[in-house]
């Protein structure tokens, strides 16, 4: 974020955010309703994608 310009205030309050905020058991059913099928993990989109980033 830094490199993108954002100013370091910000990126630190958005860092320091991130870390406290309490996890969700909020599941919805809005990607499968709008994409017709149903979401999936983020583990399984790096595992698929991997090669992209080596």
């Amino acid at each position: 974020m830094l490199a993108d310009g954002r100013p370091e205030p910000l990126v630190e309050a958005l860092i320091a955010a991130s870390v406290r905020r309490p996890e969700s058991p909020l599941v919805t059913d809005h990607v499968e309703r709008l994409a017709g099928h149903p979401a999936g993990t983020f583990a399984r989109w790096a595992i698929d994608h991997a090669p992209e980033f080596t």
